[in-house]
């Protein structure tokens, strides 16, 4: 077969999504773009490409593009008010363009989204453990029947398993699932592609999909590999040209290699776009960092080497328009702008048709009882959002005792746990009946545990390490990675004004001072987003204030098949909810010396 040569990719017919772009035809690139320059696309034996428009040169034409991403599976919401529209917002937007130009031979819609559909809305809870117990896809579904074009692939989209997300990918995904750069996963081989290519008003858009190489659950008994992505796209780019009009690049790279909301390994948009030669493609659609960009329209810092860079924030907060405007040979952005999605009317057919039945579907996972809440004040919100790295927090106690508990009861042989900020979203309703939806709100995202084996010396530099990023009175607080340990590990911190001189003091491990167990060995478990939202403060730590902070990822971690969540949800429903018995308590593992020049 010709697409499994190296240097060669093929091109396929598909089916467009039947309730997407108006007068479209699909095609797919397959093969592997990874490994060596594209020389050559060969067309299968049924495709006949349409040739180009003979009437560019006279006539301007227009390509709009509707853009989302990290929407982590938030289609619509609950609230103590009703259900919240979300995506139906969106489709009512996207239907009134649609209409308002399906019969206009020169103006084309089409709808794309950047990745992460999936991890953090309680319709996660149908996509089942394993490929037997799949149900559905709620994102896929419901991006088919609101007319989503294409989709690229997440980090996110891979936490729940590769083969449960080929499930969704059959069943559900009426469009094609983009990645170039992903490689040798068995499980989704036939069910992604490198790029497509659609032919809409007679403009010929090709589309290129890429994935971060962070950040990817490593699917059992896969090859799996996510390459460097700038190689991909120069391989690609030359080939792909002389058959495009209009070239996009559909990205859940991240914005940047500096952003600091979440890790970008290899490059980001702004990295990939430097690379390229200016204005060699149209548009980078992104994703992966959450930013929004251009809500007033598209901005000079936005627009590199000629190539427009925008992305539309997460949780489907923002709707992104682009204008490309085709003619005379040329083609380039000419508007960009975010629509406020709450500003947006509902599209209730849709709504009443599509989003309710799903709703309804989940609404008895989200409403099952797990216990009560105990009565503690670090258990609320307010708490979590402003102290839970100002000291100890019972909350914390709570998830890292449960986190021994439970690993200890699932044959892993752990002596310590530790968390940070990363793992709790928002507090819970104190004194108050315990639903699922409570804790899927706090712990909406589909976190596994790792478990690392460290020495007492390393633990000791951990703690002194733990010390430097805990929040100050004096200052504003923001996202230092400050850890929170299980009952077994008590310690005092002696804060300072100044940062370097912030110490630890009187630490023991179940009982014995750390001095006298230097060299032995503790096997630690934590969440494998550890720390991550931490980088931006860590380089700021090691830079601006010379701190000697450590790379807590430098350990080897062995990774469980354990999710996060899960776990602690058998655990609170076995001590009949977040109570004092399970932990939730302040007592005195932690104490502060508050000691300021």
């Amino acid at each position: 077969m010709s697409d499994i040569l190296y240097g060669t990719l093929r091109l396929i017919r598909a089916a467009a999504n039947s309730h997407g772009a108006d007068d479209t035809q699909l095609f797919l690139f397959t093969g592997n773009p990874t490994i060596a320059p594209i020389k050559e696309i060969v067309l299968a034996e049924d495709v006949s490409l349409p040739p180009p428009r003979d009437d560019l040169p006279a006539r301007t034409c227009r390509l709009k593009i509707f853009h989302i991403n990290d929407l982590h599976g938030h289609i619509a919401g609950f609230t103590p008010r009703g259900n919240q529209p979300i995506l139906s917002r969106m489709v009512s937007r996207l239907r009134e363009v649609r209409d308002r130009y399906k019969d206009d031979p020169n103006t084309a819609v089409l709808a794309m989204s950047a990745g992460d559909d999936l991890v953090g809305a309680v319709f996660d809870e149908l996509m089942g453990d394993d490929p037997d117990s799949f149900a559905l896809h709620a994102g896929y579904r419901l991006y088919s029947a609101a007319g989503i074009d294409v989709c690229t692939l997440g980090n996110h989209d891979f936490d729940l398993g590769a083969d449960v997300l080929a499930q969704a990918i059959l069943k559900d995904a009426q469009f094609p699932v983009l990645s170039a750069n992903m490689v040798s996963c068995h499980w989704l081989n036939g069910l992604t592609y490198p790029a497509a290519l659609f032919v809409t008003k007679g403009l010929r858009v090709g589309v290129i999909g890429l994935t971060t190489p962070g950040q990817i659950r490593q699917p059992i008994d896969s090859n799996l590999q996510i390459v460097n992505p700038v190689q991909v796209v120069h391989n690609m780019l030359p080939a792909l040209r002389p058959y495009c009009d209009v070239i996009i690049l559909l990205s859940h790279l991240g914005y940047s290699m500096g952003s600091g909301s979440a890790a970008v390994r290899s490059a980001g948009d702004v990295e990939l776009a430097r690379s390229l030669p200016p204005g060699s493609l149209q548009l980078i659609i992104g994703g992966h960092t959450h930013h929004v960009l251009n809500e007033q329209g598209l901005t000079p810092d936005n627009i590199v080497n000629g190539i427009p860079i925008v992305q539309a924030g997460t949780l489907g907060r923002f709707l992104g328009e682009v204008d490309i405007s085709v003619g005379d040979g040329e083609a380039a952005v000419t508007h960009a702008r975010l629509s406020q999605v709450s500003n947006l009317p509902v599209d209730e057919t849709f709504e009443r048709t599509h989003v309710q039945p799903l709703m309804e579907t989940v609404r008895p996972l989200f409403q099952r009882s797990l216990g009560r809440v105990a009565n503690h004040p670090d258990l609320s919100t307010d708490a979590v959002r402003n102290t839970f790295a100002a000291g100890e927090s019972a909350m914390a106690n709570f998830i890292t005792d449960a986190l021994v508990d439970r690993c200890q009861a699932n044959g892993y042989a752990v002596d310590l746990a530790m968390i940070d900020a990363s793992v709790v979203r928002r507090g819970l309703p104190i004194s108050s009946d315990l639903s699922f939806g409570d804790w899927f709100d706090l712990m909406p995202f589909a976190d596994t545990l790792h478990i690392a084996w460290i020495s007492g010396h390393e633990l000791l530099q951990l703690l002194q390490d733990n010390a430097y990023r805990i929040d100050l009175p004096c200052e504003p607080h923001t996202e230092r990675g400050f850890l929170h340990f299980c009952r077994k590990i008590r310690y005092t911190i002696k804060t300072n004004s100044k940062r370097s001189e912030i110490r630890v003091a009187h630490i023991s491990v179940n009982g014995v001072p750390i001095k006298e167990q230097l060299d032995r060995t503790f096997q630690l478990v934590c969440s494998n987003y550890l720390r991550k939202p931490a980088g931006a403060w860590e380089r700021y730590g090691r830079i601006v204030l010379g701190l000697p902070l450590m790379d807590i990822h430098q350990f080897s971690y062995l990774e469980t098949s354990l999710f996060l969540r899960n776990e602690l949800v058998q655990y609170i429903i076995k001590n009949g909810g977040v109570t004092e018995g399970g932990g939730a308590v302040r007592d005195g593992r932690l104490t502060i010396s508050r000691i300021f020049n």
